[in-house]
């Protein structure tokens, strides 16, 4: 079974809420299945940023549909936005 890296364009609920501290959270959030591949931070507008994510999960079944449930229950995060879905190719 394969892999497949799901970008996330995650928007929080304020310019005072840490971007570092959301990824944290949501990387504590995740199934077990799932991990982190890489994060970054883009600018909106007026001081607001966004968390772009990467996330590594199995495919299989519905486990992204779970990853994205796991970053909206957050308290912090006001909107989620599936970017881009590729699978993972092993050399």
């Amino acid at each position: 079974m394969g892999e497949v890296i799901i970008g996330f364009k995650i928007y929080p609920k304020g310019i005072e809420t840490d971007l570092e501290q959301l990824r944290g959270e949501i990387g504590k959030a995740l199934p077990s299945q799932a991990r982190i591949n890489m994060s970054r931070f883009e600018p909106i507008a007026f001081g607001l940023n966004a968390l772009l994510i990467d996330i590594i999960v199995p495919e299989q079944g519905d486990l992204a549909d779970k990853v994205e449930e796991a970053i909206r229950s957050n308290a912090n995060v006001e909107n989620v936005e599936v970017l881009s879905q590729r699978r993972v190719l092993k050399l």
